[in-house]
């Protein structure tokens, strides 16, 4: 009758405290170089998340600690975490590119949901009438705009060209079908030669038919909307969940009556 081979025990966990240390040193350093090789490709958001949970795992401080009340030494992982989503960050940083523009909020930023983002032109900030060139103080802009455009977490570029119902007499243009899409390959070709990957974006003409009633003037505008990577944290979540209650440990442990 053949022998059942017998398992190999497990290894025990040293009992060398010296041992222990340096096992617990190399797990750190292992997701140190982990976190490094991840940094350059990582959205913003799983960025933030990345080091929170690695500041929880590998914290050698006791548990519940924390600095940013002044409650002993700890990680501030609610600061690190947090924060607000790309497209609003996204959003507040060209609304304070357009002010530079000295023209007051003529230039519009807002977020029209958690992933999307649309940058408004109005036709006399961006072009001459009747003309598809940039002008140089839209040009300036176009440079700054580029820069935002290219990082990673947004994924897509729709540049619309619109016009108000005022016939085309005069333009080397047929309609304003074909006026609103000049306008919009303007702003295309202009992103894609400082750096915008054209496979990001997207031109399209829409003539008249998309009008802004309350303020005709805005009618002959072009729209930029930005789409962002979606993220799996929704702010509403942690909205809903109410703030993180924070436990206070003292740093020295206290010690044991006999």
């Amino acid at each position: 009758m053949a022998k059942r081979e017998k398992k190999p025990a497990p290894v025990p966990f040293p009992n060398d405290p010296g041992a222990a240390l340096f096992l617990e040193l190399m797990m750190q350093m292992l997701a140190f170089f982990i976190l490094l090789t991840s940094y350059a490709v990582i959205v913003e958001e799983k960025r933030l998340a990345a080091i929170g949970s690695l500041a929880g795992t590998f914290n050698p401080l006791p548990r519940g600690a924390n600095l940013v009340n002044g409650n002993g030494p700890a990680l501030p992982t609610r600061s690190i975490v947090d924060g607000s989503t790309a497209p609003k960050r996204t959003a507040k940083e060209l609304t304070e590119m357009s002010k530079e523009l000295g023209e007051g909020n003529a230039v519009e930023v807002l977020p029209l949901d958690q992933d999307t983002v649309r940058i408004r032109f109005p036709e006399h900030i961006a072009f001459a009438s009747g003309h598809v060139d940039l002008s140089p103080k839209a040009l300036v802009f176009i440079d700054k705009l580029a820069i935002s455009f290219q990082r990673p977490e947004i994924i897509e570029i729709q540049i619309e060209g619109h016009t108000d119902a005022s016939p085309t007499k005069g333009s080397i243009y047929a309609s304003n079908w074909e006026l609103s899409a000049a306008r919009a390959m303007s702003v295309f070709h202009a992103l894609a030669e400082r750096g915008v990957p054209e496979g990001r974006m997207i031109a399209a003409g829409m003539g008249d038919r998309h009008p802004v009633k309350d303020h005709p003037e805005l009618s002959r505008r072009v729209d930029i909307t930005l789409k962002f990577r979606p993220v799996t944290d929704k702010a509403s979540d942690s909205e809903q969940r109410g703030p993180i209650q924070k436990l206070h440990r003292s740093a020295v442990s206290q010690p044991r009556q006999l």
